[in-house]
């Protein structure tokens, strides 16, 4: 599970490593003096998009970023610092054990560093002195014991796949993290209950859904059917946004829910649909996009084949949803428009 930055704040708040003073809120709010407005959305790269912005104007700045189709914001302090560092925990697959990746530069662009080294810890012996006189050694900075042991403590106790600050402030007090990566284990989510319940977040089930960088939505339903229309949508010169496998047998609510997550994605523009049904029920499916175009208002392009087809793109071309023959067809257009 993927936390939002003031969750996984959140989260190095009860490990102890010190974070900026901060509000989250959902609707344009003033605040005085000079702040960092920082959308809160599930996704990197948001400073190189104009997602994070320094302002005097925090209301104003909100307002903005609003029409971006975002409606929830960490309003922070604004903390002078005269150096950043990169520091993460995760596990060593090789190994098994907790390891911290540390760099003496962070922010935007660390992972084309080569300034990056890793620091496994024995899993059977605690952090020893020697560990961090190594990771500071290798940064350049004294004072990094209580942060890295924090990190450590979100991989072994809270079960992180990853506990990321890029970047950690060097301020005249001390280290600060200025933002938070946090990704929780789904397998161990049953361990934290009351963590859940703090961050008011639930279990989400597994599925098949995955962000990429571009700006078309993909659903389809099954594996196979799913990358191959990813792929044509890449041979044809397109770049998709994220896609979703809805599986076999989806149902109106299922096929709903698929479209509404994948257009939910701010970075997508449209969304390519590719159903053959076998079992899978056209008409089933075609109510499920209608209902989710009703939502997320968003072009839609359908290619819909198989059992009960024709009832389907009736459904369809009834909403004015655009239904196609082939793929192709329905990706080119999506494409061109």
């Amino acid at each position: 599970m993927k936390l939002y930055e003031y969750e996984g704040k959140r989260l190095f708040s009860l490990v102890n490593i010190p974070v900026p003073r901060g509000q989250v809120v959902k609707s344009p709010v003033h605040v005085q003096g000079k702040v960092v407005v920082k959308s809160q959305l599930l996704e990197g790269g948001r400073g190189k998009r104009g997602l994070v912005r320094v302002t005097e104007d925090s209301y104003g700045t909100i307002q903005e970023l609003m029409k971006e189709g975002i409606n929830t914001f960490l309003i922070e302090e604004f903390v002078p610092h005269t150096r950043e560092i990169y520091l993460s925990a995760m596990m060593d697959r090789e190994t098994g054990n907790p390891m911290i990746v540390a760099s003496p530069f962070g922010g935007i662009n660390i992972e084309e560093s080569k300034d990056v080294k890793t620091f496994v810890i024995p899993i059977d012996r605690k952090l020893m002195r020697y560990d961090v006189d190594a990771i500071e050694k290798y940064v350049g900075y004294r004072g990094l014991g209580g942060v890295i042991e924090g990190l450590l403590r979100l991989i072994l106790e809270y079960d992180a796949e990853l506990a990321e600050i890029n970047p950690l402030a060097i301020t005249e007090n001390g280290p600060l993290a200025l933002d938070s990566k946090v990704i929780l284990d789904d397998n161990a989510l049953y361990r934290h209950e009351e963590l859940l319940k703090e961050l008011q977040r639930e279990k989400v089930p597994a599925d098949s859904y995955v962000e990429l960088e571009g700006d078309v939505g993909i659903v389809g339903n099954g594996a196979g059917l799913t990358m191959a229309t990813m792929d044509l949508v890449k041979l044809m010169g397109g770049n998709p946004a994220d896609f979703l496998d809805v599986g076999g047998g989806a149902d109106t609510e299922k096929v709903a829910s698929a479209v509404i997550r994948v257009g939910s994605n701010p970075k997508v523009k449209k969304i390519v649909i590719n159903i053959f049904g076998g079992i899978t029920r056209c008409d089933e499916v075609a109510k499920g996009i209608v209902e989710a175009y009703r939502k997320i208002n968003k072009p839609i392009y359908v290619r819909l084949t198989g059992t009960n087809e024709d009832e389907g793109k009736k459904i369809l071309q009834s909403q004015g949803i655009r239904v196609y023959e082939d793929a192709l067809t329905a990706i080119g257009d999506a494409l061109r428009s």
